[in-house]
Formats: structure tokens, sequence, C-alpha cells
């Protein structure tokens, strides 16, 4: 259970980036790529399911476990995990707005 919580919290900052990178190439032009309602559940439950068993194949999650905790020893100090989520999700999140006033051409973005 400790790995399917983390793991949530890993998938939402992978979304936000998809996200972003998603409207800063339909802000280019690039392409257009659209998000329909029906798919998103889909496309969510897969993002997690395939994470999911990236960690848990072969216990991984809990070698990289092992390597953060040794790390921390090893340095004396440490920063709790909670912090770096909550940053990663600020800078994911105000990357991925101005994506979209790019996409958009608004605020500084525009002509």
């Amino acid at each position: 259970m400790p790995v399917l919580g983390g793991i949530i919290f890993v998938v939402a900052c992978i979304m936000f980036n998809i996200f972003t990178v998603s409207l800063v190439l339909e802000g280019f032009g690039v392409s257009d790529i659209s998000f329909k309602k029906e798919y998103k559940y889909p496309f969510a439950l897969v993002l997690v399911l395939l994470i999911l068993m990236y960690f848990l194949l072969n216990g991984r999650y809990k070698n990289i476990i092992k390597e953060y905790e040794d790390r921390e020893i090893k340095l004396g100090k440490g920063i709790h995990p909670i912090f770096v989520i909550i940053l990663y999700y600020g800078i994911s999140f105000g990357l991925m707005l101005l994506a979209g006033l790019f996409k958009n051409g608004d605020w500084i973005f525009s002509q």
C-alpha cells in the first residue's frame, strides 16, 4: 500500500508534465493534442498501472528507498519528502499555466 500511495503522487507529477508539453506543442503549432473526457480515466489508470509495475518489478522501490536513506545517513541531514513534492507540484503547475498562456497567446505572450 505505501508504494501505491507514493505512485499516485508520481503519476500526478507526470501528468502535469505531459499536459505542459502538449500545451507548448500546441502553442508552437506542431501538433494538436486533445484530451477528451472519455479517455481521461483510462489514460490515468493505464499510467498508474505502468508506473506501479515499473516500481514493483524486482522490488525496485526498496532499492530506491534504501539508496536515499543511505544518502541521508551519509550526509547527516535531509529534507522531508513532502517539501520536495510541494516544490515540484508548484513548479510543474506554474509551468503548465505558462504553457497554457503561451498556447492561447495571453499575458506576456500576446502580440
